[in-house]
Parts: C-alpha cells; structure tokens; sequence
C-alpha cells in the first residue's frame, strides 16, 4: 500500500497513516468521521487541492484515470476529525457519481477563474447532489482555483459569491498552487458545516454560544492591549 506522498496512480487508495496523528493528542480522544467528495470539471485542481491539503506539497501533473481516497486526521475547534476525501474519476458513469453522492457528508465544488465551461458544470453538480441527498441542507463549499492566472480570468469573484448565495454554499477563492493556508480554510469551513449538521439542535445551539463567548473574550483581551 502506498502513502500520499508517493503519487503514482497505480492503486486506487493511497492512505495516509501517521502523517498528522499527532493532532489525535489524547489516548482517549474519539475520532469524528468527515466524508468529502470534491467534485468539479477536468483540469481544476480537485487532486492537486488534496495533495495540497493532506501532504501541503503542490505537484501539477496527475493521472486523473484513477479513484483515490485520501485520509488523514486533524483537529478542528478542538475536535479530532478523522477525514476522508474521495477523488473521482473524471469520467464516471452518472450511477458511480451518484453512489458517491450518498457516501460523502460534504462537497468541495471546483470550478476554475479560467475556464467559464467549469463555471458552468458545477451549477449541474450541485443541482445533481441535491437532488440525490434529497436534504434541505447539505454542506457544500464552492472553490474557485487558479486566482495566481489573473490574466487569464474568465469568472469574476463577484460571480462566485453570487453562485455561493444562490446555491447556499460557502465560498473560497484561492490558488492551490499558491498557498497551503487558503486550501486548509476552504476544507475546514467545509468541515465545520458538517459537524454543524451532525450535531443535535440542543448541541448546536450550546456550540455557537461557546464560540460567542471565545470571540467575545478575544476581542475584549485585544482592546484591553490596544489601551
């Protein structure tokens, strides 16, 4: 079996073991499940934003004919998240996409600033996830990638944030090639929205008070420095 790190696609899963456990910090610490499908036209960068996240390398060239299935584990707000991220195949068939649909908990949606046609397929991706988890609500981050080809643009940022709100999802533009720390927040905000999902309402609620009540504090500790 192969480790992320070597990239050949002559297996279909490549685990990555031991590579950030240390974020599973106690003995006892349970691990929550996280399934992400990232889905998205050819050419946007799905398998290049997975790398990125899981190794923090960027590499351009990959064999887009395999399935691979990342996993690592990390720690967000506190909780250790065992994470799995499926990477499809560019070209399978609508009843694979759809078994994938009801595998995963959240979606990464790719589409990039230079490629219009992109743009376009990931309005049918989402309109096909809803449709398939038949939920009012279903985690889903939009990513626009590429943003370092500002020359070669063809999607505006205004554009995105305008799909994000009408497809109720959250938002991020970034560039994969660029930086490891906007791939992290685009994948943790997805992460967030579906831990949100998973907990009960009573859990919910306790959870956004909690976080208030950090931010309050934060913001109170900076005033007090700035006097």
């Amino acid at each position: 079996m192969q480790t992320c790190p070597d990239l050949k696609r002559n297996a279909s899963v490549h685990l990555c073991v031991g590579f950030l456990r240390r974020t599973n910090s106690g003995p006892n610490r349970k691990m929550v499940p996280v399934k992400l499908l990232i889905l998205g036209a050819q050419n946007t960068g799905k398998t290049a934003l997975c790398v990125r996240f899981i190794t923090k390398r960027f590499i351009g060239e990959y064999d887009h004919k395999k399935e691979v299935t990342y996993r690592c584990s990390r720690l967000v707000d506190q909780e250790a998240v065992e994470i799995e991220i499926l990477d499809i195949a560019c070209k399978s068939s609508v009843a694979s996409l759809e078994s994938s649909i009801r595998w995963a908990d959240g979606f990464l949606l790719l589409y990039s600033i230079t490629q219009r046609l992109s743009f376009g397929e990931v309005q049918q991706l989402k309109k096909l996830i809803d449709q398939t988890k038949q939920s009012l609500v279903v985690p889903t981050v939009l990513v626009a990638n590429k943003a370092d080809l500002e020359i070669g643009r063809e999607v505006t940022t205004e554009e995105g944030q305008r799909l994000a709100k009408d497809l109720r999802c959250g938002f991020n533009e970034l560039s994969v090639a660029e930086t490891v720390s906007s791939v992290e927040a685009a994948v943790f905000q997805l992460i967030r929205l579906v831990l949100d999902q998973q907990r009960p309402l009573p859990d919910r609620r306790s959870y956004m008070l909690t976080v208030r009540h950090a931010l309050t504090r934060k913001l109170t500790r900076s005033k007090t420095m700035q006097w």
